[in-house]
C-alpha cells in the first residue's frame, strides 16, 4: 500500500486510509530527514549530530534511537512494508519503497508544456517545508525548495500568460502571493491579466498591493514593474492585449454552466485544491457542512480548477428552488440541453447521452431532495463509467463509494493569544470581514484600535462565512465594537443579506431555519435540547438529561445520529478517553436555545443539567488523585464550561449552597490547571454572601479551606487565618476528621508562607495524625500533607529532613498510582537535587515531573518544571540556556494568566538576579527573547535537549 507523506505546508503521513501517528517532533524531524534522502544510508552518530547540533553526543544518541524506535512502531501499525534500512552502523530510507512524497513531485516537475501537467505538480506545493520547524537543515531544504517552486509557478504563469488564459493566470499568481513570499513578478502576472480583461481598476489595485508588500521588506518595485504599471495607466496594455490574436482555448463539448460570483473568493486555497485532488481520485465526492459555511462557493471554485481536467466539461445543476424531486432529471436535462424522446424515460435519455461522456456533474443544495438526489447520483454513476459527480448537501448522500468532505469553517486567530493587526490579516475569516466591510463602507479598515473586535466578530460566528458577511454588512449603521458588543442577540443583529441571494442566505436565522426545516419531530426535540450544554458531551450526558416526554430512549442515539449528519451537531473523537464528543457551533447553540426557550422546557432542563453536574462534580472529587487522574482531568477540562453553567444556574436560582459545593469538590483540580485568578474569587466570594452559603454546612466548610489553598498558591492579598478557623470549627462541629486534616494543612501552608515555621510543624503534624488515623482511606491526604511539611524543612535548609519526607510522601503516591501530586513531589526532589550539585538527578527527576504534568495537562506544573530546567542550566554556568528558558515561562504564564507557586517564584526570582550578573543586559535580554516566541511544545523540546 502506498505511503502518502505531505510535508509542504503540514506533516501528514497516510498509509492507504490509515494516518500514520507520527506525533513526536523528534521523530517527525528524523523521518523527514531520511524520506527526503531517499536511498542514502547515514552513520548513526552523524545522523544524530546533523540533527541535534546543540545536544550533547550522549543526548544526541538518545534521541535518535528513541526517535526511530517511534517511527518504525508507526509505520508498523499503519503498514505492513517495511521503509527503513537500519543496522547498527546506518539508518536509511528505502528508496525503492511504494510511496509518495509531494516534495518529490515538486521537484521532478516538467517546467514544459502541458500546462494541466505542470498544474497537477504544483498544486502539490501547500506551503512552505515543515513549518514550526527551525532546524538549521530544514531551514536550507525550505529556501531550496521555495526557490524551486518559484522557478516553475513562474514557468506556468509565462505559459498562462502565453496562452491568453487570464482567469487562471490571476489564480495561479494570487496563490503564489498568499503563501506570504510577496514575490514581484506574481503581481506583474496580475496586473496583465487584469488589464487583458479590461479591468484597469484591479490591475491598478495590483500594483498597490504590490509597493505594501514589498514596503514590508523595506524594498520599492523594480523598474519593470513601475513601467508596466505605467503602460496599465497610460492604456497602452490593455491596446496591445486587444489586438493580439487570441490562442484557441480546446473546445468543449458543453458551453461553462458554473455559476458567475458576484464578490471575490477569499483564501480556501488548500481547500479548493483538497476538494480537486478528491474528485481526481473518486466518482462521488459530497461537499456537507451547515448552512452558511461555503459549500456552494467552494464547490463552483474547485469545478473551475476542474474544468480543463474533463474532456466534455463540468455541467452546474443547482436544486434551489426546486421543491419536486420528479424534476430533477428534467433540471440536469435542460442543463445538458439533452430532448426527452418519446418511447423512454427521460433519465434514461440523459444516462444516453452521458455514457460515452467524460464529465463533471456538480449538484449543488441536495439537502432537501436527499433521496432523490442519492438515487439519481447512483443511476448517473453505474450507467456512465466516465463521469463524475461533485454534490453539496447539509448531509451526504448515503451511497457506497461516496467520500464525504466536511467543509471547515474559516480559519480563526487563538482567542488566547490574539496576533497583533498585521498578523490578523493571515486569517481567512479577519480577510472576509474585511474586504466585505469596505464593500459595505468605502474607506473602512481594520486598525490597531479595531482589530480585537473584529477577531471578535470573527470567533465569535465561528468563522461561518455568511455569518461573517452578514456582519460585515452592518458596518453601513454600526462601528465595529457595536456590532462585536451585540452579538448575543445574533439573529436580530444579522438580517441585512445581499438582495439578490437566496431567500435563505438573506439572513443567519433564515440560514439556520432552512436546516431545522429538513429535520424530522424527534430531531427537533433532540436539537433544542442540547442547546442545554455550554460545552461538547457525550451520549451519556444526553441521554441523562434530555430524555423526557416524547423523546424516549429508543429515540436518542438514532436523533443524535442524524443530526451529525445534517451537520447541525459536531461529532469529535476523543482518543484519549475511547469516547466521542459533540457540539454544536455557538452559532447553532444560539438557535437552539431559542427553540428550546420557546418550547416552554428551558427551565427544567436546565435545572436536570445542573443536577447531573453538581453529581458529577462530586463523583470527580476522589477521582483527581490516584491512577484514574489522568483520565478525569480529561474530562473535567471537557467539562469546564458545563460545570460553571451548572454553578452559574445554582447562584440565580437561591441555591448558593450547591454552588459553594461544587466549588469545594472540584478546587484541586482548578488549581492544578492554573483556573483561579478573579474567577475563582469572584464565584466563591459570590456564593459565600448569598443566605444559603453562610450556613455552617460542610460545603462552606470546604469552600473556605479551598480559599486557602488558593492563597497558598497564588498569595492573593487576602488575610485567610480567619476562614480556615471558621472552617476548622465546622469540620470539628459536625465531627469530620477528614475534612479537619485537610483544614490543618490549609494553617500549616498559612503558616509556612507567612515564616511561621513552628506553627506551621504543629498543624502539619496534626494533619498527618488525624489522617493515618482514617487508616486507608487517609492515605493520600496524608502524603500531601508530608509533601508540604517537607517544603517547611526545605524553607529551612534542612536538606535531609526535607528529602525524607518528601520521599515517604513519593513511595506513598507511587503505591496508590496518584500521578497529579506525584510530579509536585518529583520536582521539589529535583529541586534539593540540583541545591546539592547532583545535576544528572536533578534532570531526571524534572524530566519524570514534566512528563507527569504533561500527562494530567497542568501547565502551571509544566511551567515550574521548566524553571528547574532553568535552574540547573544556571547552576552548570549555561547561561543563556537558562535565560531562554526563563523568557518562555514569562511569555506562558503571562499567556495562561497563571502564577508559579510561591516556592517556585522564590527559586525563579533567585536564579533570574544570578543570571542578570552572569550576562549583560544585551546578551540576556536577546535569550529572553528567544524564549518568548516560542510555543509551549518548543520550550519543552528545548529544556530536553541537554
Amino acid at each position: 500500500m502506498t505511503l502518502e507523506v505531505r510535508l509542504l505546508g503540514t506533516f501528514r503521513v497516510k498509509s492507504g486510509t490509515k494516518i500514520v501517528a507520527l506525533t513526536s517532533r523528534p521523530a517527525q524531524s528524523l523521518f523527514a530527514y531520511l524520506i527526503l534522502n531517499a536511498g542514502t544510508s547515514y552513520r548513526r552518530e552523524k545522523l544524530a549530530g546533523q540533527l541535534w547540533p546543540d545536544s550533547t553526543e550522549e543526548s544526541a544518541r538518545d534521541y535518535l534511537r528513541h526517535a526511530l524506535w517511534r517511527i518504525r512502531k508507526s509505520l508498523q501499525e499503519a503498514s505492513s512494508a517495511v521503509f527503513l534500512k537500519a543496522d547498527d552502523l546506518t539508518i536509511a530510507f528505502d528508496a525503492g519503497a511504494d510511496k509518495w512524497l509531494d516534495v518529490q513531485v515538486l521537484r521532478q516537475a516538467d517546467e514544459g508544456r502541458p500546462v494541466e501537467t505542470l498544474m497537477d505538480a504544483l498544486g502539490s506545493y501547500q506551503g512552505e517545508l515543515l513549518p514550526g520547524f527551525y532546524d538549521e537543515w530544514v531551514l536550507l531544504e525550505r529556501e531550496q525548495l521555495l526557490g524551486v517552486y518559484e522557478r516553475k509557478i513562474a514557468c506556468l504563469l509565462e505559459f498562462l500568460d502565453q496562452d491568453r488564459r487570464w482567469n487562471e493566470t490571476v489564480e495561479w499568481a494570487e496563490r503564489w502571493i498568499s503563501f506570504g513570499q510577496k514575490p514581484e513578478a506574481a503581481y506583474r502576472y496580475l496586473m496583465l491579466a487584469h488589464a487583458a480583461q479590461g479591468d484597469m481598476a484591479k490591475a491598478a489595485a495590483a500594483f498597490d498591493r504590490c509597493e505594501r508588500a514589498l514596503a514590508v521588506f523595506g524594498v520599492e518595485p523594480s523598474e519593470q514593474t513601475r513601467r508596466l504599471y505605467d503602460d496599465v495607466r497610460s492604456g497602452r496594455l490593455r491596446l496591445q492585449t486587444e489586438l493580439a490574436a487570441p490562442v484557441s482555448e480546446p473546445r468543449k463539448a458543453l458551453p461553462s454552466t458554473l455559476p458567475v460570483s458576484l464578490t471575490s473568493f477569499i483564501g480556501r486555497q488548500k481547500e479548493i485544491w483538497e476538494v480537486v485532488r478528491l474528485v481526481g481520485e473518486k466518482r462521488l465526492v459530497t461537499l456537507t457542512g451547515s448552512g452558511g459555511v461555503g459549500k456552494t462557493r467552494l464547490a463552483i471554485e474547485a469545478a473551475r480548477k476542474l474544468e480543463r481536467k474533463f474532456k466534455d466539461g463540468v455541467c452546474w445543476i443547482g436544486l434551489v428552488g426546486l421543491s419536486d424531486p420528479d424534476l430533477i432529471g428534467q433540471e440536469i436535462a435542460q442543463v445538458l440541453h439533452v430532448r426527452e424522446i418519446p418511447s423512454e424515460t427521460l433519465l434514461e435519455t440523459v444516462k444516453s447521452y452521458l455514457r460515452s461522456r467524460e464529465l463533471l456533474l456538480v449538484i449543488d443544495n441536495c439537502e432537501h431532495l436527499i433521496r432523490a438526489c442519492a438515487d439519481i447520483s447512483e443511476q448517473l454513476l453505474a450507467a456512465c463509467p466516465r463521469i463524475k459527480i461533485l454534490a453539496t448537501s447539509i448531509e451526504a448522500l448515503g451511497l457506497f463509494n461516496e467520500i464525504n468532505w466536511q467543509v471547515p469553517s474559516l480559519p480563526l486567530p487563538d482567542r488566547l493569544r490574539l496576533p497583533a493587526p498585521n498578523e490578523l490579516v493571515g486569517y481567512e475569516s479577519i480577510q472576509l470581514f474585511v474586504e466585505r466591510a469596505a464593500n459595505a463602507k468605502p474607506g473602512f479598515a481594520m486598525t490597531e484600535n479595531n482589530a480585537p473586535s473584529v477577531a471578535k466578530i470573527c470567533q465569535h460566528l465561528d468563522g461561518i462565512p455568511l455569518a461573517i458577511e452578514l456582519a460585515a454588512a452592518r458596518i453601513k449603521v454600526l462601528t465595529v465594537e457595536e456590532i462585536a458588543a451585540r452579538l448575543d442577540d445574533r439573529f436580530s443583529l444579522l438580517t441585512s443579506g445581499s438582495r439578490t441571494a437566496i431567500p435563505r442566505h438573506q439572513t443567519l436565522r433564515a440560514t439556520i431555519d432552512w436546516s431545522h426545516e429538513l429535520l424530522s419531530e424527534p430531531e427537533r426535540i433532540l436539537f433544542r435540547r442540547l442547546a442545554v450544554f455550554s460545552s461538547s458531551f457525550n451520549l451519556e450526558e444526553v441521554e441523562a438529561i434530555c430524555e423526557a416526554g416524547s423523546l424516549g430512549p429508543s429515540d436518542l442515539l438514532d436523533s443524535l445520529g442524524r443530526l451529525v449528519d445534517k451537520s447541525l451537531v459536531i461529532a469529535d473523537s476523543d482518543a484519549y478517553a475511547s469516547e466521542t464528543r459533540y457540539r454544536l457551533l455557538e452559532t447553532i447553540r444560539q438557535y437552539a436555545l431559542e427553540k428550546l426557550v420557546g418550547a416552554g422546557e428551558a427551565q427544567s432542563l436546565r435545572q436536570e443539567h445542573a443536577k447531573y453536574f453538581l453529581q458529577f462534580a462530586g463523583q470527580a472529587e476522589p477521582q483527581i488523585y490516584g491512577s484514574n487522574s489522568p483520565r478525569w482531568v480529561h474530562r473535567l477540562q471537557h467539562e469546564l464550561d458545563n460545570v460553571r453553567a451548572a454553578m452559574d444556574w445554582f447562584m440565580a436560582n437561591g441555591q448558593a449552597d450547591l454552588a459553594l459545593q461544587m466549588l469545594g469538590d472540584l478546587v484541586y483540580f482548578w488549581f492544578a490547571h492554573g483556573l483561579i485568578g478573579s474567577e475563582w474569587n469572584d464565584r466563591l466570594h459570590d456564593a459565600l454572601a448569598r443566605p444559603e452559603g453562610q450556613k455552617p454546612t460542610l460545603a462552606r466548610a470546604k469552600a473556605l479551606n479551598g480559599m486557602s489553598f488558593m492563597y497558598w498558591a497564588d498569595i492573593t492579598p487576602m488575610e485567610q487565618r480567619s476562614e480556615l478557623e471558621e472552617a476548622l470549627a465546622i469540620a470539628e462541629e459536625l465531627g469530620d476528621p477528614l475534612n479537619s486534616a485537610v483544614v490543618l494543612r490549609s494553617l500549616g501552608l498559612y503558616e509556612n508562607i507567612h515564616g511561621n515555621f513552628a506553627a506551621a510543624r504543629q498543624d502539619l503534624r496534626r494533619s498527618i495524625a488525624l489522617f493515618r488515623g482514617l487508616g486507608p482511606e487517609g492515605r493520600m491526604g496524608m502524603a500531601n500533607s508530608l509533601i508540604f511539611l517537607g517544603d517547611v524543612a526545605f524553607n529551612q535548609r534542612e536538606w535531609a529532613e526535607a528529602k525524607s519526607l518528601v520521599e515517604e510522601a513519593a513511595a506513598t503516591l507511587r503505591a496508590f498510582g496518584d500521578i497529579n501530586f506525584l510530579a509536585y513531589t518529583v520536582r521539589r526532589l529535583g529541586h534539593i537535587d540540583w541545591l546539592e550539585g547532583d545535576f544528572k538527578q536533578a534532570r531526571m527527576r524534572c524530566g519524570e515531573s514534566l512528563s507527569l504534568n504533561r500527562e494530567v495537562g497542568g501547565p502551571r506544573g509544566v511551567l515550574a518544571t521548566l524553571v528547574g530546567f532553568a535552574a540547573i542550566a544556571v547552576a552548570r554556568s549555561q547561561y543563556q540556556r537558562a535565560a531562554t528558558l526563563m523568557g518562555a515561562v514569562d511569555a506562558q504564564l503571562a499567556l495562561r494568566k497563571v502564577n508559579l507557586l510561591y516556592i517556585d517564584r522564590l527559586e525563579y526570582a533567585r536564579n533570574r538576579a544570578e543570571l542578570q550578573k552572569a550576562l549583560d543586559q544585551k546578551a540576556f535580554n536577546r535569550a529572553m527573547g528567544k524564549g518568548q516566541v516560542m510555543s509551549l511544545d518548543e520550550a519543552i523540546a528545548f529544556a530536553a535537549e541537554s
